[in-house]
């Protein structure tokens, strides 16, 4: 006959995946009364409540546990420190899950969960050799595992060890469609200079108009090898998918601007700035072209906004200099430029632009 607190927890995890956050919250604290007297359910609190996020809850349901525990062996105890150091790292208290998997491993542990975790917590420390050494161990202990097949790839990967990175993705069921494994191929193949084979992938992610990277990894990759048509093509297809990619607009108008399509690449970089995203750096593009073109109003507009974001920056000084210097107003434009050299930073070609001026 199934427990009374087991048929409650069941209509908490019901509530739960039916989007009743608080009805399933309320329901688990009704159960919690019941945790010191069964492990079991104990240790099924610590689980959803590790789940849901709420890592507090879990730690104390396993402090009350150990408080109130009965002899419940060392098979519990295990399952019980487990827990304590993932929980430990989701809250950054790092050297207390380190002592936690260190005390489970010098018991002889077998279970490739302790291995996991060293794995995750020396990879946060910044040590990916010694986080690859314990994730293996893992895999050893457990070859099915996919999530830590895909990592230990994904860490070779990102050391251009290719040939491992694949040995481990090809040990995933269905690893040539699976998305996550394609973005890192596509990245790899990148880093290691196959434009084409990566344009390749992300072309077959972007066929999904939601992978909103694997879009910008397509215009990307395509403005690097001069496809100036297909770099156009996915990176518009970025923006109305998502208008907020601000990375999308800079690289689409100057894809545009090198087909010539001048007018269109203002229009972006316009586009762009009305959103109010990240101004100054997209201002620098936007006047460049305006300057180019001779939309001298624009510009004005343009360097105006500049000002307004901060008039004592040497940058502000620099787009006047520019200004005034493609307008030939020689003398205004060698004063904007000293201006802009006068805190001794270095702004763009100012200095160039300067001594080219005096000497002419």
């Amino acid at each position: 006959m199934k427990q009374q607190w087991q048929t409650q927890l069941d209509r908490a995890i019901a509530l739960l995946e039916a989007g009743d956050i608080q009805g399933g919250l309320e329901t688990l604290a009704s159960v919690r009364k019941h945790q010191t007297d069964d492990p079991v359910l104990g240790l099924q609190l610590v689980n959803i409540y590790h789940e849901l996020g709420h890592h507090d809850a879990a730690l104390d349901i396993l402090e009350e546990m150990e408080k109130d525990q009965k002899e419940w062996g060392n098979e519990i105890q295990q399952e019980m420190n487990v827990y304590r150091a993932s929980l430990y790292i989701d809250l950054d208290r790092l050297q207390e899950a380190m002592d936690t998997l260190l005390t489970i491993k010098e018991t002889g542990t077998d279970d490739y969960r302790v291995y996991a975790l060293l794995g995750e917590l020396f990879l946060i420390e910044g040590l990916e050799e010694v986080a690859i050494r314990y994730f293996e161990q893992a895999i050893e202990m457990e070859p099915n595992n996919e999530e830590i097949q895909y990592l230990l790839g994904k860490l070779y990967a990102e050391q251009g060890e290719s040939e491992r990175a694949m040995e481990k993705w090809q040990m995933i069921e269905g690893f040539e469609e699976e998305a996550p494994i394609l973005h890192e191929r596509a990245r790899l193949a990148a880093r290691q200079g196959d434009f084409e084979a990566a344009l390749t992938l992300y072309e077959k992610l972007g066929e999904d108009d939601s992978d909103t990277e694997a879009l910008y990894g397509a215009g990307m990759t395509a403005y690097q090898i001069g496809d100036w048509q297909r770099a156009v093509r996915h990176l518009a297809r970025l923006i109305e998918a998502d208008a907020d990619y601000i990375a999308a607009y800079p690289l689409l108008a100057e894809a545009l601007w090198k087909l010539d399509m001048h007018e269109q690449a203002l229009v972006i970089y316009q586009r762009a700035l009305s959103l109010h995203i990240e101004e100054e750096k997209l201002l620098h593009g936007y006047l460049g072209f305006c300057i180019e073109l001779g939309k001298w109003k624009e510009a004005e507009a343009g360097i105006a906004r500049l000002r307004n974001l901060d008039e004592d920056d040497p940058i502000y000084w620099y787009w006047q200099g520019r200004l005034a210097e493609a307008r030939g107003e020689t003398e205004d434009a060698l004063a904007y430029y000293e201006q802009a050299l006068d805190g001794g930073e270095v702004v763009a070609d100012a200095q160039q632009r300067y001594q080219n001026l005096m000497r002419h």
